[in-house]
């Protein structure tokens, strides 16, 4: 993950402020548009079983707020699906990242799975090496994966083992930083809800969320992601002794390779206080995983 706040350093201020003004809708709101009868909360209190899908260790923090309150205060059963081992990101250990940092990283989404108290199933696909302006596009992205394996079939697979109620990504054309492979993993997701759904074994959830990254700021530097938001959760909700925020917070420090970019959210963590969805129909929308970036 490269967080979003980096790039526009010390206006994050600004951000944040914005952010406090701009509030949320005292009622979910449903896509089209109707207050939603059941928010995401109700599911939860409800025992939902709760999957997140991402491409690089590190990216649940995006929700984890949420994943905690799913886990740790409800004690609902949680999977993590991770798709890259994190092999293209940063070493920010002194010592190194001996025998390789796939192979560290790898090692401390374990750990931040365990602390979540969720069963993590960890790929191996590619994962584009930084610098950012040399990312592939998220398409180009799909060909090198598809050659590797059958991504969305691996997601297909775990929906119809895991059988969640409830499934939690990055949205498809922003990806919450610009990564391609968030926005990848996305419209990966949607493509294996819909295989998932089909065959021997077959499951359909409850509800598909995309985490959308809304802040005012952004949205008007163009670094936000576009589209409804049709619910907002209070990120200050417990999570057994601390807020589900403090306990992402802590989370964030098993991913010590990135100890940059886990430092910038901490000490901007007011501006995950409230985490921003978008409810999807998997079984009636589509994103192209193979479609063209802009």
């Amino acid at each position: 993950m490269r967080t979003w706040f980096v790039p526009i350093g010390g206006f994050i201020f600004i951000a944040v402020l914005l952010a406090a003004c701009a509030g949320v809708p005292d009622k979910p709101i449903r896509p089209d548009g109707q207050p939603e009868p059941r928010p995401v909360e109700s599911w939860l209190a409800d025992g939902a079983r709760v999957m997140w899908v991402a491409p690089h260790p590190d990216d649940e923090l995006f929700s984890g707020a949420l994943l905690a309150r799913a886990s740790i205060h409800y004690g609902n059963p949680l999977y993590f699906l991770v798709l890259t081992r994190g092999e293209g990101g940063e070493c920010g250990l002194s010592r190194g990242c001996a025998p390789d940092l796939g192979t560290v990283r790898s090692g401390e989404i374990e750990k931040a799975a365990a602390i979540y108290r969720a069963k993590l199933q960890l790929e191996g696909f590619f994962n584009a090496p930084l610098p950012v302006e040399s990312f592939p596009k998220r398409h180009e992205l799909f060909e090198r994966w598809k050659g590797e394996g059958d991504p969305i079939g691996v997601i297909a697979s775990a929906i119809k083992e895991f059988k969640p109620d409830l499934v939690l990504t990055f949205a498809p054309d922003w990806g919450a930083t610009g990564h391609p492979e968030h926005q990848l993993t996305s419209r990966l997701v949607v493509e294996a809800l819909r295989k998932a759904a089909e065959g021997e074994g077959a499951h359909k959830i409850g509800r598909l969320y995309f985490m959308m990254n809304r802040h005012p700021l952004l949205r008007l530097l163009g670094k936000a992601d576009p589209g409804l938001v049709t619910e907002g959760w209070d990120a200050t909700q417990p999570c057994g002794e601390i807020t589900c925020l403090e306990f992402m917070i802590r989370a964030t420090r098993m991913h010590r390779t990135q100890h940059r970019d886990m430092q910038t959210v901490a000490e901007h963590r007011s501006a995950f206080e409230t985490l921003y969805m978008r409810q999807v129909d998997p079984y009636k929308e589509r994103f192209d995983p193979a479609e063209p970036a802009d």
